[in-house]
Parts: structure tokens; sequence; C-alpha cells
């Protein structure tokens, strides 16, 4: 009852901003602008972006050139692969374009021009990833609701000017439909212009790293959602990791089936798992719904490999259904805690997730799950808790002792859905459960009465985490130093 509650909620104040740019060329219509996405680059040996954009059932003769931007230089300019594919979603028809902006220079600026027979539809400019051990970067999930407060997280995070942005899941309300992307994700971050109302021009610019939450898989019947489950329609992420046994089951007719997946192909359902890296920093983003099996074999031999193998000075792991978490409303999400004895093993520093819509931070922390009695299974109950011990470093303050002994987990969940327990900021005896082998008072900072997002800059061997509210005022700050 409660997710149809915000279901209508989030209907109710929906902002229906201009998702249309009509362009005359032969009557053809832009539905979702071209944005920029992060494209199969992982490490730091190979640069791409790739630029998607949805027009209606007219065809068009696109061309998309870029160039690299150079002081008292003019540079020639490289016409980028397209490609283009027909969705038809309850007898109505589009087109999803593809443009491979390949061969990019680390560390350098460039320009790009969509075009449609002689008119330039869109046209912007963007950074490519850096090597230098300098990031900035904005993290803040379960946002596209379309409400004013996703406009105001957009538009704060716009003035920071972070280098990509990353979102730990709930993508689209309520569903992760082509309709709900279309509606309530696209027009905030691709607004016209730079608005606390209306949001930011943040995503043509800037690359979106996006996870899988929970209602982003709620479209998984086909039959019901012709154009559900549109995260692998609209995200072009690394395709670094296996694929996984454990995927979402598609749900609908034979013939929805093949098509669904050949029009995603080669992203469903890889895309779900993936790694990158940006300057000094390397983030292994997971998927975390209850379908997925943390401990499937390739999945835990690839997340061991890919963290072990990164050279960064950070290593940061996201995923959407956090481990550690004090609020009520998906206190029993808790299967990720299995993870934990490895992340400590492999020298993680940070956990960024979701689902609650508000924003915790932890005390560094370890913790050992409870086994069965022959020590050869972990045991999750049918609650979905997971017990265990904790070890707590209450030293760390991030001021004055800036070096935790332990992972320090984020929830940053506040990006524009309805909040949850907006009562509870900064009111420690609100967060305690009475279940001492589930739950220690590992956290130290709630902040639930505001939206706000997560700011991160590294620097060398420092790290500043910020809470900055839709008003653009810091609600929490540590400083992380190795």
């Amino acid at each position: 009852m409660r997710l149809l509650a915000i279901a209508e909620r989030a209907r109710r104040r929906l902002i229906f901003l201009p998702a249309l740019v009509t362009v005359c060329a032969f009557g053809q219509k832009i539905l979702i602008a071209p944005y920029l996405q992060p494209g199969n680059a992982s490490g730091l040996n190979k640069e791409q972006k790739v630029l998607i954009w949805q027009t209606d059932s007219v065809p068009g003769n696109f061309l998309v050139q870029y160039k690299l931007i150079q002081s008292n230089e003019t540079t020639k300019s490289t016409k980028a692969q397209l490609a283009s594919t027909q969705l038809v979603f309850n007898k109505k028809s589009f087109y999803l374009h593809r443009a491979v902006l390949s061969g990019l220079k680390f560390d350098e600026t460039y320009s790009y021009t969509v075009s449609l027979g002689e008119k330039v539809i869109s046209e912007s400019k963007f950074s490519t990833r850096t090597k230098k051990p300098l990031t900035q970067f904005a993290v803040f999930g379960d946002c596209g609701a379309g409400t004013p407060e996703q406009a105001s997280i957009a538009y704060q995070v716009a003035l920071k000017k972070p280098q990509f942005v990353l979102i730990p899941g709930d993508i689209a309300y309520s569903s992760g439909r082509e309709l709900e992307f279309r509606l309530r994700f696209f027009p905030v971050y691709q607004s016209t212009e730079l608005s606390i109302s209306k949001g930011a021009p943040l995503i043509k610019s800037v690359p979106f790293y996006m996870i899988l939450g929970n209602h982003d898989v709620m479209s998984y019947n086909l039959s019901k959602y012709a154009d559900g489950l549109a995260y692998y329609y609209f995200s072009d992420v690394p395709l670094n990791a296996p694929v996984p046994t454990s995927i979402i089951e598609l749900k609908g007719t034979e013939e929805q089936i093949k098509a669904y997946k050949k029009n995603t192909s080669p992203r469903f359902p890889r895309a779900a798992n993936y790694s990158f890296d940006q300057g000094n920093v390397h983030i292994t983003c997971l998927d975390a719904n209850d379908y997925a099996n943390p401990f499937e074999s390739a999945i835990l031999e690839w997340l061991r490999a890919d963290i072990t193998s990164s050279k960064a000075e950070w290593k940061i792991v996201a995923y959407h259904q956090p481990a550690f978490n004090t609020a009520t409303d998906h206190y029993d999400d808790q299967r990720m805690r299995l993870l934990s004895p490895l992340l400590e093993e492999l020298g993680v520093n940070l956990v960024l997730t979701g689902h609650e819509h508000n924003y915790q931070r932890s005390v560094p922390l370890k913790f050992n799950p409870k086994k069965s009695e022959d020590g050869m299974q972990y045991i999750v109950t049918k609650e979905g808790r997971v017990d265990g011990t904790f070890t707590l470093d209450n030293a760390f303050d991030g001021k004055t002792n800036t070096k935790p002994n332990g992972i320090i987990y984020i929830v940053s969940g506040a990006g524009g859905a309805v909040l949850y327990d907006t009562a509870f900021s900064n009111q420690p005896e609100k967060w305690k459960h009475n279940l001492p082998d589930n739950w220690a008072s590992f956290t130290t900072r709630f902040i639930s009465h505001t939206h706000s997002f997560t700011w991160i800059e590294t620097n060398g061997k420092k790290l500043l985490l910020q809470q900055i509210d839709k008003k653009g005022n810091v609600l929490d700050e540590i400083t992380i130093t190795k």
C-alpha cells in the first residue's frame, strides 16, 4: 500500500516540463534530446562517450560530429558511429538513436553537434575522464519522481560542476518504464535553463552512471508494461562484468521478450553490474535487487578481481538496498551485509546506496555475519535480516580523527522522491532497533527532513564528503585521509 501511495503522490506532483523538441525537418519530433552516457569504457586505457536520444516514428537522417577543443587551434571534426533502433510500445512506434564518440583523449574537452538535415538539434561540450588524482562527483538516488524537489537538487548539483553523477537506483518512478523516464527523469536533467524550479541541462554534458533499484525493475512484465525495464534502453555503461545467472525474469509473450532482448543487446542483462575508474577513484556498481545473488560465483569472482586489480587510491562500492540502515521502511533489506567481510578484506573505503529516501552516514564499521551451525553458510532470515557481530570505530569524527577503521556506509536516497521518516532528523533515540544481534548504534548522522545529495571530492590521499540540501546548505561534512 505504501508503494501505491508514493506512486500516486508522485503522479499528482509530476512536473510536466517540456519533453518535446519539435524539429521542422521532415516533421520529426525529438522526444528525448541527446544526452551523454559513459559508454563501454571502464579502465583508464580507453575513453569514449555515447550520445542517446529518442524520436517519434518518422525516420531521420542524423549526423553526429565531435571535435577536441584546443585554445588557438581549430581541430577537425570526427563523424560518430550511429545506430538507430525502432521500438514499438502498444502499437506506437519510436526510434532510439545511439552515437558512439570513440578515440577520445583523457583530460580534454570536446564539443559535439547533432544535426538533422541542415538543422542542428543539439550541441554541447563535455570533459573526458581524468587520470589526475582529483575527482568531483555527485551522488543521489531515488530521484526520478518529477517533483519540484528533484528539480532543485538537479539545480544545486549543476552549480557544483561535477565530473559525473552516480545514481544508486530508483531512477524513474514508479516502475522504470520508458514513459516514466521520458516524463519524470529526462525533463529535469535536460531542462533548457538552469533553474531551481525546473532543473538543469546537466545530463547533456555530464555522464550519469546509473544503477538498478527496485522501482526500476517493477515493469518486468512486458505484457502489462510494453515499455518496461527502460533502464536497458536508456543507459550505456561499461560492460566489464560477467553476465549474471540470477537476473530479472522477463514476463510477456515470446515475441515481446525476443524483441526486448534484441533491442537492448548487448546491455541486457550485462549492464546490471559494472565498474569504472575516474582519476584516483574506482567505483564498483552492483545489482542488489532481490532476484540477484550477491554470492553468485561468477559475480563474486569478478568483484574480487575487479577491486583487487585496481590501483586507485579510493575504492567505492555502490548499490541500491543499504546493508546498514536505521530507518523503518526498508530495515529488513539486509542481504548485502553478506558482502561486508569481503569488502573489508579488499580495502573498500565507502559504500554508497539509496532505497531509503533520506540521508544516513554510518561510523566506520566492520561486520561479521552469523553462520549456520556447521559454519558453511551465512544465514538470512525469512524477513531478510542478517544477524552478526559489529565492530564500530566511534573514535573517527572526520575532523580531528580522519583515518577510519572500517567502511563508511552512506544512504543517499533523498534525490527527489517523497521523503521517509521525516521526524528522524538528528533524533538518535528514534534510530534504535531492539534487535541485539542485528542492530548496533552504527548511524552517526540521519537527515530526513529535506531533500539532499552527496558531494565527493578527492585530492590524492584526501577525500571530502558533504551532504548538501536543495538550497545549497551543507548538512554534513567529513574528511577521510590515508
